[in-house]
């Protein structure tokens, strides 16, 4: 669990609802706002660190997402600029029960007062997101779509650290715009305890994330 610890700016700086659920569609552009973060206990109850994430995702092609965000947050109330670019593709087209897969790599970038405790204050950090999705739509137009997968973020710089996690999630598609609820576990084959501050997880084994958002799609393209 030490690993989460030595890569918490990506949680800091890098939550936000995975990128790549489905392709919005050649020509449109989806505005997100994304809302939380690691579940912690503040004053006896469990609540997720509301981090949030700004950003836009532009359809290239028909099955292919660019996307790029500004985290609000870290600037706010950590002094860390971070933001971040990606590309989203689709892998398999849904076809009955058989899902959509869908492949994303985001990179992300940091830079401020990163480690206190280490001189020099403040530097540059980099680190990547993989992600694989399946997607399932569902609904009379087929506008929502539940997905699961699996995540990882990665410092590949100076010495490396790496974690992954499963992903839960749900979005819920009215005209053209969106409401995404998701789960994420992160390391839940590492054990949380001793670790300040405390996260919520089964058996205290890694962190679960939760995080929501809202986006609304313009263009006149096919969602």
């Amino acid at each position: 669990m030490q690993r989460v610890l030595c890569a918490g700016l990506v949680l800091a700086a890098g939550c936000s609802t995975t990128h790549g659920i489905r392709p919005i569609g050649k020509g449109n552009v989806d505005v997100a706002l994304s809302v939380g973060g690691p579940i912690t206990e503040v004053f006896g109850a469990p609540i997720p660190i509301p981090l949030s994430t700004l950003g836009a995702t532009v359809g290239v092609t028909e099955t292919t997402n660019v996307h790029a965000a500004f985290h609000p947050t870290a600037a706010l109330m950590f002094a860390i600029g971070a933001g971040e670019v990606g590309a989203s593709q689709q892998l398999l087209a849904p076809a009955g029960a058989r899902p959509r897969l869908m492949v994303d790599l985001t990179l992300l970038g940091a830079a401020g007062d990163l480690d206190p405790d280490r001189a020099p204050e403040g530097g540059f950090r980099f680190f990547m997101q993989p992600t694989l999705l399946a997607g399932w739509d569902y609904g009379k137009t087929t506008q929502h779509t539940v997905y699961t997968g699996f995540t990882g973020f990665l410092e590949p710089a100076e010495t490396f650290h790496g974690i992954g996690g499963f992903i839960l999630g749900n979005r819920f598609g009215v005209g053209r715009s969106h409401v995404d609820i998701e789960l994420k576990w992160l390391d839940p084959w590492e054990s949380g305890v001793p670790i300040v501050p405390e996260y919520a997880a089964p058996g205290t084994m890694g962190a679960v994330e939760l995080q929501f958002a809202y986006g609304i799609t313009f263009g006149g393209g096919d969602k």
